[in-house]
């Protein structure tokens, strides 16, 4: 009996993961150490009119980081269909097409070549009013990137001032 029940345990388990893999489940590995995080926001809308929100980090040999960014294009404020728009430090960008009125959340990998992609800055174009946030994960031994201020992960490009890089 007790071998019945190991292997209805074990055909169940083996069912779990079969499912997990079929509907596309994905697992995000963990950064090996104790992590740090932080988030910043991005406001584009004509009343507080954000340039742009950007995170970044740097120490020697690369710091690699996980930024998420999640932008909602506000229509009732003047947006229209256009792009969220990542620009790594480079100036290498891409832009992802937010029609009016949806929410895109993206995930980047950064921080492994210094120079290249240790800070990533977000901002809205093609007319898109961006409402949102960035966030970073990484590993404590990261310091904030001197582009940012040296202080935080994150930072807001506020209106009349101009981004990072």
């Amino acid at each position: 009996m007790t071998k019945i029940r190991l292997l209805s345990r074990s055909r169940m388990l083996s069912g779990v993961l079969l499912l997990a893999v079929a509907l596309g489940w994905t697992v995000t590995p963990a950064l090996a150490g104790p992590q740090a995080a932080d988030f910043a926001l991005l406001d584009m809308e004509p009343t507080v009119a954000d340039v742009s929100v950007q995170c970044g980090a740097t120490k020697p040999r690369g710091a690699a980081f996980t930024m998420h960014i999640t932008m909602t294009n506000r229509g009732d404020l003047g947006g229209v269909a256009g792009f969220v728009r990542t620009t790594y430090l480079d100036t290498d960008f891409v832009d992802y097409a937010i029609p009016i009125g949806t929410t895109v959340q993206i995930s980047l990998a950064g921080g492994g070549t210094p120079g290249v992609d240790d800070a990533i800055k977000v901002t809205g174009v093609g007319g898109a009013v961006l409402i949102g946030q960035a966030s970073i994960l990484l590993h404590t031994d990261a310091k904030p990137h001197p582009l940012l201020g040296g202080k935080s992960y994150c930072t807001t490009t506020p209106a009349g001032e101009a981004s990072p890089f």
